[in-house]
């Protein structure tokens, strides 16, 4: 359009009739011609609609008509026109005025027309309704001046923007109050000087913007460096920021001081570890008691009513011999019963046979005992390439069948119990399942009801397995419950193994 008005005129005849019909029917641009003396000596379709105007409410009028007051007042319309004789043309934005008084926002482009010999002929003029695109454009610079309020009111997270180099192009309250600096003194500066010297060495600070680039964000905790030299610890979001057509024209990057966290989290680990510890130290005190009780029962006690037996044996034929062979037989069968169930108390405390023969043995041994205590039959299944385990890990294995067996017998009601001991990918699994009533709701948080002979409980048996690296699953369903106990497969060899002090 603006190539055709920069022609000479008149045109030719059959040109002119084509041009004419062109303007004409456009009706999104109001296009008209005006006279030297700023006259309008055309209206089409478009102005109409745009303007309000009929051809002939407006034809011979001048063009100032379409201007606020204020922009008359200060002679724009001339200056327009005379710009366009200037420079060929003049464009300009701003509001002009309808029939009806109401404003709307245009672009405007005034041409400068002259004839054949050079003489000026008129001006051509083209405007279009921007008042949306305005509107529009007005309310992304509200938009964006909110988000920049925002951004620099935040005094909790240095918000800053990189340029694609990765030197600081904004700065907000947030990253002058954590980071030291005033505006003025790092715009424009690297961001590598918020980094410490390993870091720079290491190339971070590229190697971040890089991933950013190609994931489309980065995160990172680490230490970093104020103004003033000191170090804290901060959480790092660098996001790479693109235009419209996919080219990268920045970053965004968001810092928060995550000392106090850190520090806290220190303490807290610290506080574990030693908890851990202090755990470790009074599960091995039980153990060691255990075995010192087990031992003084066995040896102790044990060797007396032995001794207490034998006298009887003595006295059986002194008096009535009939009468007093059968109370002595009687009391050395009690004395006998008594033996029996000392030995079984103090191996249930601390089997000897679990140091001696290791857990495949012990296993063995007690499912033996407990079926006849209990009555519940008991099926054993060991894998064939199973061996001698870690002390500390056998024991702990060891307890966990004793709790869960105990809960059986004492909770569960089921006739049997499937233990199986195996290997597989570097870890031993023990589990114990039975067919009987499940748990309580309140399993995780058990009470006393739940605790077993030996004052552990699942929280106890959970401990031991996690002293050792390895972790206790329960599971509980109406028709049974599954206790799976799982730990490293740390084996020990045969002279080690050989060389356990017995209690």
């Amino acid at each position: 359009m603006e190539s055709i008005a920069r022609q000479k005129w008149p045109l030719q005849a059959p040109d002119v009739d084509d041009f004419r019909l062109l303007v004409e029917g456009v009706t999104d641009y109001a296009i008209f011609l005006l006279g030297p003396d700023g006259r309008i000596k055309t209206w089409n379709a478009g102005a109409e609609r745009l303007k309000g105007y009929a051809a002939s409410e407006i034809i011979g009028k001048h063009f100032s008509i379409f201007y606020p007051p204020e922009a008359v007042q200060s002679g724009w319309p001339q200056y327009e026109l005379e710009k366009a004789i200037s420079d060929g043309r003049f464009e300009d934005q701003g509001w002009r005025v309808r029939k009806d008084g109401s404003r709307f926002w245009a672009n405007v482009v005034i041409t400068a027309l002259h004839d054949h010999e050079g003489k000026l002929y008129g001006f051509g003029k083209v405007t279009r309704d921007f008042t949306e695109r305005k509107r529009a454009e007005e309310e992304l610079l509200r938009s964006e001046e909110k988000f920049r309020l925002l951004v620099e009111a935040v005094q909790d997270y240095a918000i800053f923007m990189l340029d694609t180099e990765g030197r600081v192009s904004s700065w907000n309250g947030g990253a002058e109050r954590l980071k030291g600096y005033k505006a003025f003194e790092i715009l424009g500066n690297h961001f590598s000087v918020f980094y410490p010297e390993e870091d720079i060495r290491a190339n971070k600070p590229q190697r971040e913007l890089k991933i950013a680039v190609e994931q489309g964000r980065v995160e990172d905790e680490g230490w970093r460096v104020r103004k003033d030299g000191s170090r804290f610890w901060a959480n790092v979001v660098i996001t790479a920021l693109r235009n419209g057509a996919g080219e990268l024209i920045g970053f965004a990057k968001v810092t928060r001081d995550f000392t106090e966290r850190r520090i806290t989290q220190q303490a807290l680990q610290e506080s574990e570890k030693r908890l851990r510890e202090l755990s470790l130290h009074l599960l091995r005190t039980q153990d060691e008691e255990r075995r010192r009780i087990g031992r003084d029962l066995h040896d102790s006690l044990g060797q007396y009513l032995g001794v207490l037996k034998m006298k009887l044996d003595v006295l059986a034929p002194l008096g009535d011999p009939e009468l007093a062979l059968r109370d002595a037989a009687a009391c050395s069968h009690l004395v006998e019963q008594c033996i029996k169930e000392v030995r079984t108390i103090s191996y249930l405390l601390y089997p000897p046979m679990l140091e001696e023969m290791g857990l495949k043995s012990a296993i063995s041994w007690y499912l033996d005992g407990f079926t006849k205590r209990s009555g519940i039959q008991t099926v054993l299944k060991i894998s064939p390439d199973f061996q001698r385990l870690a002390n500390d890990v056998e024991l702990a294995m060891f307890r966990v069948l004793q709790e869960s067996l105990t809960n059986v017998h004492r909770h569960s009601g089921s006739p049997t119990a499937q233990v199986d001991l195996s290997v597989e990918h570097g870890y031993v699994t023990l589990e114990i399942r039975d067919q009987g009533a499940g748990l309580p709701s309140t399993a995780e948080e058990p009470g006393p009801d739940w605790l077993g002979a030996l004052g552990v409980g699942l929280r106890g048996m959970r401990e031991r397995m996690q002293q050792v690296g390895g972790s206790l699953e329960v599971i509980s369903k109406p028709q049974g419950t599954t206790v799976k106990a799982r730990a490293p497969n740390q084996t020990i060899d045969s002279t080690e193994a050989a060389s356990v002090e017995r209690p």
